[in-house]
């Protein structure tokens, strides 16, 4: 019995590194081969249990994985070879109109399409200037110049042109949240210091 639970906690330890090197995307974000080689190592990892042998399954795994990483080397090179493994985009709207054939081809009802749209707080197709659905299933999109909303860049430039005896500070935050990841640990330290 304790020969089982030994196994079951080295293929999961094995699966989650073997995962971890395949990279950080979530189900919805996968492309077509990531997700054939995540329900392989399924298959591999499940298949111990029928007694294919722990080394022998750790071995196919590990195979697997190698492959995506090979293939995801392969496509950051080569635009067109990328193209044949992952898809590319499809346009589904533009100016505020639908594509109604490549909805077609990407077997999307236009109820599909406005819910991606909703749930990305679009209340209007005619609101989209480009409107794609990505390789990895996504809905990408850009909004007419008079949908977009007011960033704080517009806001400045607009406060500076009508009130320019003001002065308008900029909205630069040197105590950014995300300094910590890309400056690193140093910037903890600083921003420490400051409060």
């Amino acid at each position: 019995m304790w020969t089982y639970f030994w196994e079951a906690i080295l293929f999961a330890s094995a699966g989650t590194l073997i995962l971890r090197l395949g990279g950080r995307k979530s189900i919805s974000q996968m492309t077509v081969p990531q997700l054939a080689i995540i329900i392989s190592l399924g298959t591999i990892l499940g298949g111990e249990v029928a007694g294919k042998g722990v080394a022998n399954s750790i071995l196919a795994a590990a195979t697997f994985v190698g492959f995506l990483v090979v293939t995801e080397w392969i496509s950051l090179r080569w635009n067109r070879v990328e193209k044949v493994l992952k898809g590319e985009a499809v346009p589904v709207i533009s100016e505020g109109k639908l594509l109604l054939d490549n909805l077609r081809t990407l077997r999307i009802s236009v109820d599909d399409l406005e819910k991606r749209l909703r749930m990305a707080g679009i209340n209007r197709i005619e609101d989209v200037q480009a409107g794609t659905i990505e390789n990895n299933g996504e809905l990408g999109y850009s909004l007419m110049p008079n949908a977009r909303p007011v960033t704080m860049g517009d806001l400045e430039r607009i406060l500076k042109a009508n009130f320019s005896q003001n002065n308008i500070a900029n909205s630069n935050n040197k105590d950014d949240i995300f300094n910590e990841v890309i400056i690193g640990e140093n910037s903890k330290e600083v921003s420490n210091q400051l409060h």
